[in-house]
């Protein structure tokens, strides 16, 4: 398989003819225009996808549905074709025949993947961030945008396998869940994990990567999702810090530890 990473955690996964795409956010909506509501950018939707030669895909999968993950869900699948596969509140972003809801642990066939949707959970947020996006909510009914960035709540949070690669669109886990899947690849969303202590990430780590069996372990959602896209991507706020610390881990455990840098591709 080749994975190429786009920025935040949006990341285009290819094999022998079949291409799928997980948690796609090319509009990119600044601060300021947090302010009022929000929609996809047609047109940067339409040149991301062609700057990376997707005329097709067999799948979008979310991990959840924070607007930095599943804004562009929709808009990305009526350009580009295929299914939505996500929680109850994925299937409120989209047409009820393009979304395929998914059990925890039930194996489904996209394209010539095999992918599996492990339970996970989200970044535990400070105390007034919950208020402004609540790490846990459904979005109950249908979502049409402009809208809120807030009422993209994030539903039920999934670590998506693909083959032997596990993916985290957040730097959260469910206990004693990934334990054994004979991973050998984890790609870690990394978000907020600067305002967490380092005893945080260390369990983060055991349970994600050390428990999984993963030998490799790629870093995603690192960047300021606030600015547009490109190959000149910053770091947001301390994850300077936080990569330093994942990559001490990795060094002290035996796992080799990439940051992904955009339009990067590799094989996995």
């Amino acid at each position: 398989m080749k994975l190429t990473y786009l920025g935040t955690n949006t990341l285009l996964i290819k094999k022998t003819g079949s291409m799928i795409m997980v948690d796609p956010h090319f509009t990119r909506p600044g601060l300021l225009q947090l302010l009022g509501k929000i929609s996809p950018d047609p047109h940067a939707i339409a040149t991301g996808l062609s700057q990376y030669g997707i005329d097709h895909l067999d799948g979008v999968l979310l991990t959840h549905t924070h607007y930095d993950h599943a804004l562009d869900a929709a808009e990305v699948l009526r350009q580009a074709g295929g299914a939505l596969y996500g929680c109850k509140s994925a299937q409120n972003l989209v047409n009820a025949r393009l979304s395929i809801r998914v059990s925890p642990g039930s194996v489904y066939p996209v394209g010539s993947f095999q992918v599996i949707f492990h339970p996970s959970r989200h970044l535990p947020f400070p105390t007034l961030a919950k208020w402004v996006l609540p790490q846990k909510g459904k979005i109950a009914q249908p979502l049409v945008p402009p809208a809120w960035f807030w009422r993209y709540q994030s539903g039920r949070v999934s670590a998506i396998q693909i083959e032997r690669t596990l993916i985290f669109g957040s730097a959260g886990f469910e206990p004693g869940a990934y334990h054994n899947l004979e991973i050998e690849h984890v790609v870690l969303g990394i978000g907020g994990l600067d305002i967490k202590p380092k005893s945080y990430l260390q369990r983060l780590y055991k349970e994600t990567v050390l428990l999984s069996g993963a030998k490799n372990v790629y870093l995603s959602h690192w960047d300021n999702f606030f600015q547009p896209a490109g190959m000149r991507l910053s770091p947001h706020f301390l994850a300077r810090r936080t990569i330093k610390r994942v990559k001490q881990l990795g060094a002290h455990h035996g796992q080799s530890v990439h940051l992904l840098k955009y339009g990067e591709t590799i094989s996995i």
